[in-house]
């Protein structure tokens, strides 16, 4: 009886284990084949200023698309005072954070943030739940 008992625990884990690992090969894959695509609008089409600006940096609005784990563009230069909007266009939810400069709070999917940044300076940000996500924000 105890051994029965024993063989089937073991069977237990041995198939919650598979199921683990399943869904973690499953995670990276998706993952890996989503950055090969890309989606959301263009700059263009969403009546805003393209990230990539001018060398004194971008005048106007300035939209950072977050998808595929990543943010688009990586590094954005703006003048002061400009209005930057975060768009989560990814199925997890994330946030745009620089540590005492700015937080957009958590963005669930198809939700957007704008914040006006006026202190010049080089401001690297992360997701708070994935800090793999790293980008940059210089304004001028």
């Amino acid at each position: 009886m105890r051994v029965q008992k024993l063989l089937d625990d073991r069977r237990l884990l041995l198939s919650v284990l598979v199921t683990a690992v399943a869904i973690a090969i499953g995670s990276v894959l998706i993952i890996a084949f989503a950055a090969d695509s890309s989606g959301g609008g263009s700059s263009a089409s969403m009546g805003m200023a393209p990230a990539k600006g001018a060398p004194g940096g971008a005048v106007g609005p300035v939209k950072i698309d977050i998808r595929d784990f990543k943010y688009v563009p990586e590094t954005v230069t703006v003048r002061a005072g400009s209005r930057v909007t975060w768009i989560n266009d990814d199925m997890a939810p994330h946030t745009a954070t620089a540590a005492g400069v700015f937080d957009t709070g958590t963005l669930q999917r198809g939700d957007s943030k704008a914040l006006t940044l006026s202190k010049p300076g080089s401001y690297s940000y992360v997701c708070e739940f994935h800090p793999f996500m790293k980008a940059t924000v210089v304004v001028k």
